[in-house]
């Protein structure tokens, strides 16, 4: 018998005493030193509620055991073993009755008793930091107060619950929201690859689903290379890196997604390992290759200080960028343009520039995902459209974020014609 709250059908005020159930359950006297027998040898047979009491006072030698509400005063459905047990020691069964509270009911068990329909209970959310982050359907809405009340009741590390109001712009990556429960705090912190990141999730972009997306990427990248991030939001890619000991150039347009950046790079002790920029992507893109090598020719390689006393420094010894990262998948894949004839203006030769594996975050909706997304690339950086399939690339797929709509990742090296080309 799976147990329920009490329904309590179109409830828009949370009245937390409305879902006590009042439950009779058999309770078996046993003496006080046999307690912890029964209920660590017969553990599917007693009660199990969460924070609800197994064992009750009944005098001072004897306690009642409650059992699974399933088992009545026969003890016809409880198992042979207790059955044997009671016999031998001529326990008595007897009904009591226990207060199953609000305390005791998932947000799951609470929404389902107060919504229209039970079948589905929008329970899921995103958390940052002490944040729940839900994205609720237009059925919802009446509701919405009562459901982030209810989250935020039985989610211990939650504070502050919010709702989604629109899409994300696509210009500085955040989006309006509104607080169904708790206290106003948007200023979050949380913890991703050995890193801390804090940031006001209200003016910044952040999504923690794409935690293993951060980690695989920043795998790429080895000790001693450098990276050029032009999209960089609060640095979950260029904190980790730096950390690895790679050299990181880090950018982004949003003046809050960049004082984030500046504070994070504090907070992880990589300053002189990242350095920050608030930049439109394609002025980044140019700029930055132009003076990073300027610099090498100036000064040789750098040297990245170790982070700790018993390390060492990390020579890092390639004359332009190792790699590229762009993650604004709505429109990064239209900032490739920014590398046509780049190469070509930094001066020297072919063979003296490394060219760079430029990795690129991107939506699609094609039926021939891998295709679609070749194809974009090639009319951004310049070459014809069949030449796709000649393109030194891989598609990786990342997630779903909608039932027609997947983000990728298209990692590919920079093509000598398009890096040299004149423009």
């Amino acid at each position: 018998m799976a147990l329920r709250p009490p329904v309590r059908r179109g409830m828009k005020e949370l009245d937390r005493s409305a879902f006590t159930l009042v439950l009779p359950v058999v309770g078996l006297r046993v003496p006080v030193k046999s307690i912890g027998q029964v209920k660590s040898s017969f553990p599917e047979d007693v009660l199990k509620l969460p924070r609800m009491r197994n064992v009750v006072d009944d005098s001072p030698t004897h306690k009642l055991v409650l059992l699974n509400p399933q088992i009545g005063l026969d003890l016809e459905k409880a198992s042979e073993r207790l059955k044997a047990l009671v016999r031998e020691h001529d326990w008595q069964p007897q009904m009591h009755d226990i207060q199953v509270g609000y305390e005791a009911w998932t947000a799951d068990d609470i929404l389902k008793a107060i919504l229209p329909s039970s079948s589905q209970a929008p329970t899921s959310y995103e958390q940052i930091g002490h944040i729940a982050h839900m994205n609720l359907r237009e059925e919802f809405w009446e509701y919405k107060k009562i459901i982030g009340q209810v989250i935020l009741d039985k989610s211990p590390t939650v504070t502050m619950v919010v709702n989604k109001l629109d899409t994300i712009d696509s210009t500085f990556r955040n989006f309006k929201m509104e607080v169904l429960a708790g206290q106003p705090q948007f200023v979050a912190q949380v913890r991703e690859n050995d890193c801390v990141f804090r940031f006001d999730y209200s003016k910044v972009y952040w999504n923690s689903r794409l935690h293993p997306e951060h980690e695989r990427l920043v795998k790429k990248f080895t000790e001693g290379q450098s990276v050029c991030d032009v999209m960089a939001g609060v640095g979950p890619f260029a904190m980790p890196a730096a950390k690895r000991g790679t050299l990181v150039w880090a950018n982004d347009l949003n003046p809050s997604s960049y004082e984030a950046l500046c504070d994070n790079i504090q907070l992880n002790k990589v300053k002189d390992r990242v350095r920050p920029f608030n930049m439109d992507g394609r002025e980044f893109i140019r700029k930055a290759f132009m003076d990073y090598h300027e610099l090498y020719k100036q000064s040789g390689p750098q040297q990245l200080p170790p982070l700790k006393p018993s390390q060492k420094p990390i020579p890092v010894t390639s004359p332009s960028f190792d790699h590229v990262v762009m993650n604004l998948p709505a429109i990064a894949l239209e900032f490739l343009d920014a590398f046509r004839g780049l190469f070509a203006c930094m001066g020297g030769g072919s063979t003296e520039l490394n060219l760079p594996t430029i990795h690129v975050h991107c939506f699609t909706k094609s039926e021939e995902p891998e295709k679609d997304i070749l194809v974009r690339a090639c009319r951004a950086l310049g070459l014809a459209e069949d030449k796709h399939e000649e393109l030194d690339a891989q598609v990786f797929y990342v997630r779903k974020v909608a039932p027609n709509k997947d983000m990728y990742c298209l990692s590919l090296k920079l093509p000598q014609s398009v890096a040299y080309s004149k423009v």
